[in-house]
């Protein structure tokens, strides 16, 4: 029964990225995003076009947000059947647990900014939107965390057939190398590298996706053999 609830969890992270992008892009306007650049009048004007919608969004994807929490323990439940992966398990688990706050932080913010934007001045909105952009783009870290100690699980895996395929764990490493340059966007207002850039949002979020999306159905078709096994997970 337990590797059946763990089948099911396991699509919790799938849909709040799917939960996100549909939000952000067609009810928040938040997508693509507005640039480092834009002036203070812009951004006021972006809070301004509709307030109510963009409230209502950011409430959708900061509950989407915690779905990356149960999401994760699916995950832990098949690196624990690895030997000597049991802390890596765990670590990843908690470093999940914290990207699901590290997100509900930065949209917190645009919370404050669409709250009062139009009893301040636009500049106060301005650094708010910054503030939530920035934070959002960069915390990384511990996705970057959790992704290095799933590549590590699956390359200890021994056993003839891994619990995860051995492929899995050279595009999770280079999923981690993809996202990385998004930890960097403060040093930019403008090109590639910047949050509005190829290089320092779309790459990244492909390269997530992607290895979301990978990652999930591996563990589903793991869940699926334990089932047929009558086994558990870890």
């Amino acid at each position: 029964m337990e590797a059946r609830v763990h089948r099911v969890l396991i699509w919790t992270g799938p849909l709040m990225v799917g939960v996100w992008f549909a939000t952000f892009i067609f009810v928040m306007g938040f997508f693509p995003p507005s640039a480092p650049s834009a002036s203070a009048e812009e951004i006021k004007q972006l809070y301004a076009d509709d307030p109510t919608l963009i409230r209502l969004g950011l409430v959708v994807v900061m509950a989407a947000s915690a779905l990356l929490v149960p999401w994760a323990a699916a995950i832990s439940g098949q690196l624990k059947r690895i030997e000597g992966a049991r802390i890596l398990a765990a670590t990843q688990l908690v470093s999940c647990g914290l990207l699901s706050l590290e997100f509900i932080t930065p949209i917190g913010v645009w919370m404050a900014a669409a709250f009062r934007y139009d009893e301040r001045p636009a500049v106060v909105t301005e650094a708010l939107h910054d503030v939530g952009w920035i934070l959002f783009v960069t915390v990384i870290w511990s996705l970057w965390v959790q992704m290095w100690c799933i590549t590590a699980a699956i390359f200890i895996d021994r056993r003839p057939e891994p619990i995860l395929p051995r492929w899995l764990a050279y595009l999770t490493a280079w999923a981690a190398v993809l996202i990385t340059p998004a930890g960097m966007v403060l040093f930019f207002k403008d090109g590639p590298f910047a949050w509005d850039g190829i290089v320092g949002i779309y790459i990244p979020l492909a390269a997530f996706a992607i290895w979301m999306g990978c990652l999930s159905y591996q563990v589903h078709r793991a869940l699926t053999r334990q089932i047929l096994e009558g086994s558990e997970p870890g």
